[in-house]
């Protein structure tokens, strides 16, 4: 039995194989930027589309400003699928698979990749807190039977089970004002000229600098410097690559502290006190973890395809519902 399911986000295309005659998944993520690339779509499916029994197909892209709205984005999305995988299921907001007939109201497919991962959580952990740091955006979705998750982008933002910062893709002036620069809290400029793959880059926490650059230009530690120096509104030689590190470290701790304050309050509505973290940046949410006092479990020290989580619980709940 091969089942292959792919999570469209807006940024990254995720893909995993589960092969059940050899025991084993392959996964793979793509960079994608779909505000760039939509009329690309289909043919990139059709590319990376691979020999299976089943195709399941969830997604986040719907978001995208290249899109009048939601609606309209997933549609284009299941249209693009269709075209070039044939007939697969989508993954619903409340766990159900169908085909494109089943469709009754898009938005009942939007930003449903959550559903997939609670999926494989649940009977494999039981209960606990998620928390998948991603390149631009951390869910943290409680699971077990006795929580309540948002459904909605919205829901879970109000929640905090949806926090809009990522690993790669964040601007620095989103996460920071501020920054410490000769003794003092120095105000920095909010233009789009550093990311935070910038500011993990140079710290070394970084396996791959995956995404675009702010300016197009390279992906070096010294490009990320010189790109993070800007925020001052300065050249690097100007600050010093001393002054940028700590930069780069005050940049970590706010973002932690951003993090760990919303698993804060998901801990405290849910009861919950262990977390279970993945995705690109699970560095980020293993520190988030301690300072919110939560026990960390780094599901991607166990294999990587906890970091594709959402295509696993797909891949995963496509069998069980004998969808093959």
């Amino acid at each position: 039995m091969r089942i292959l399911t792919f999570d469209i986000g807006g940024a990254n295309v995720k893909r995993l194989l589960y092969d059940s005659r050899r025991e084993g998944v392959k996964s793979d993520i793509f960079y994608f930027p779909i505000w760039k690339r939509k009329d690309e779509l289909s043919e990139f499916l059709r590319r990376k589309s691979i020999r299976a029994d089943a195709i399941g197909v969830t997604m986040t892209a719907e978001l995208s400003d290249a899109f009048a709205d939601k609606a309209s984005g997933v549609m284009y999305i299941v249209d693009a699928c269709e075209n070039s995988l044939g007939t697969p299921w989508y993954l619903t907001l409340d766990g159900r698979v169908i085909g494109k007939g089943g469709i009754e109201n898009p938005l009942e497919l939007a930003a449903s990749n959550w559903a997939a991962s609670r999926y494989h959580l649940e009977k494999k952990y039981r209960e606990g807190i998620f928390v998948d740091v991603g390149s631009t955006t951390t869910d943290i979705i409680p699971f077990g039977q006795r929580t309540k998750p948002g459904k909605t982008d919205l829901e879970r933002l109000r929640m905090g089970q949806l926090v809009y910062t990522g690993f790669l893709r964040t601007p620095v002036s989103a996460v920071v004002k501020k920054v410490p620069y000769m003794g003092d809290l120095t105000r920095i400029s909010s233009e789009y000229f550093a990311i935070t793959a910038d500011v993990y880059n140079i710290l070394g926490m970084l396996g791959e600098y995956s995404c675009s650059t702010p300016d197009g230009e390279g992906k070096s530690k010294g490009d990320s410097m010189r790109r993070i120096a800007r925020h001052l509104c300065a050249d690097l030689d100007e600050v010093g690559e001393g002054h940028i590190i700590e930069i780069c470290e005050h940049v970590y701790q706010e973002q932690s502290m951003d993090i760990a304050n919303a698993l804060g309050d998901v801990a405290q509505s849910s009861g919950m006190k262990d977390a279970y973290v993945c995705g690109v940046g699970s560095a980020l949410g293993t520190r988030a973890c301690e300072i919110a006092r939560l026990g960390a479990h780094n599901l991607s020290a166990i294999t990587t395809a906890h970091d594709n989580l959402p295509c696993l619980g797909l891949a995963e709940l496509l069998r069980d519902l004998g969808k093959v």
